[in-house]
């Protein structure tokens, strides 16, 4: 293996794959940066079994071949290298790195065989790296940390009545995203995504409209842009059935301002330095009162709302709120309650693309 490629081109290589790179695993081949090289293409893989990340980039080829190296050194390496032309040459088992007068040797990492990246050839839809990360960042808020219940640790992917739905939730709050987008299947789809997987995709996207092709593969899901394919492994089982929630009546419902809202939330909050305390939401004749009390002090503010329904109060997780506020950039918001146990209702007042609910706090 013998080639030169431009830092710049191998830095931005290099920091798309080194996310596939595992920090813990006892296979020692999963901690490494696969390099192949051919027909003035280089092709940096990293799989640690949970993601793969593979991408392309150009390259002068000298002689074909195939390295892998440690990933976690390769990585901090090259983002330390100085700008211009970097040469690589094998000789036996290791890798001579060269880039002006500065020269590196790694060795390979030698042992088991580097896993192939998982076969992913059903494509089933396309959509733009701003809708995904819309849908990812509309949802991801809500997945689940317990590990006892992996399945509320995933994000899921529904494909139903010509439209994408993403939903997650912890049990105690929901998010419910939905687009439409080109597809290539017209059959009822639903995968569940590792909300982490999720965030790592995020990372990786260019965010300038480049287009995402998506395939499906056994237990995989893959991702495709410019010259890089994540591919992420899915979640075994049933997600708990959101639609009920989803479509329960409320008694009270009042639209406002979501920037008042979300102040107002956060000035009521920094009474509760351990965040435990609710805050109470209060709608009497057109009048919406939040209000908060620990042992630090009492927070009281009043706004007049549009306002249809009765009256009555409720208690919420003021962190809950804030999220889903923070979730949409809709200008007015619903908010859509009720006294008693049942769940809330948050969206944008001018659309139901998005859906936010959160079970009452007792008080």
């Amino acid at each position: 293996m013998h080639f030169q490629i431009d830092s710049t081109a191998l830095t931005e290589g290099v920091r798309l794959v080194e996310r596939a790179v595992s920090t813990s695993s006892t296979l020692q081949i999963l901690s490494g940066i696969q390099l192949q090289v051919d027909r003035n293409r280089l092709t940096l893989t990293a799989n640690n079994l949970e993601i793969s990340v593979k991408t392309e980039t150009e390259c002068t080829t000298i002689a074909p071949g195939t390295a892998i190296l440690d990933g976690k050194l390769f990585s901090a390496l090259v983002r330390k290298l100085p700008a211009g032309p970097v040469i690589f040459e094998k000789r036996d088992n290791q890798v001579i790195i060269t880039a002006g007068t500065t020269e590196f040797t790694l060795n390979e990492l030698l042992g088991d065989e580097f896993p192939a990246p998982p076969i992913c050839d059903q494509k089933i839809m396309s959509l733009t790296d701003y809708e995904l990360s819309k849908l990812a960042h509309s949802t991801l808020f809500c997945v689940s940390s317990d590990d006892q219940r992996p399945i509320l640790q995933g994000v899921l992917f529904e494909i139903s009545d010509g439209e994408l739905k993403v939903v997650a939730t912890d049990s105690n709050r929901l998010a419910y995203a939905k687009a439409e987008v080109p597809f290539l299947t017209t059959d009822t789809m639903e995968v569940i995504v590792p909300g982490k997987n999720i965030n790592e995709l995020l990372r990786c996207l260019p965010m300038d409209e480049t287009l995402i092709d998506v395939y499906y593969g056994e237990n995989q899901l893959a991702f495709r842009f410019n010259d890089t394919v994540f591919t992420t492994r899915l979640i075994d089982g049933k997600f708990p059935n959101y639609r009920p929630v989803l479509y329960t009546e409320q008694e009270i419902t009042i639209v406002m301002n979501r920037q008042h809202l979300l102040h107002a939330i956060e000035r009521a909050a920094l009474f509760d330095r351990k965040g435990t305390q609710p805050v109470i939401i209060q709608v009497t004749d057109g009048v919406l009162e939040l209000g908060m009390q620990t042992e630090l002090g009492r927070s009281v503010e009043q706004f007049n709302v549009e306002h249809t329904g009765g009256n009555g109060k409720s208690a919420y997780s003021p962190r809950f709120i804030l999220d889903m506020l923070k979730a949409t950039d809709a200008d007015q918001v619903m908010f859509k309650f009720e006294p008693g146990p049942r769940q809330a209702l948050i969206r944008p007042a001018e659309h139901n693309n998005h859906l936010y609910i959160l079970m009452p706090i007792r008080i």
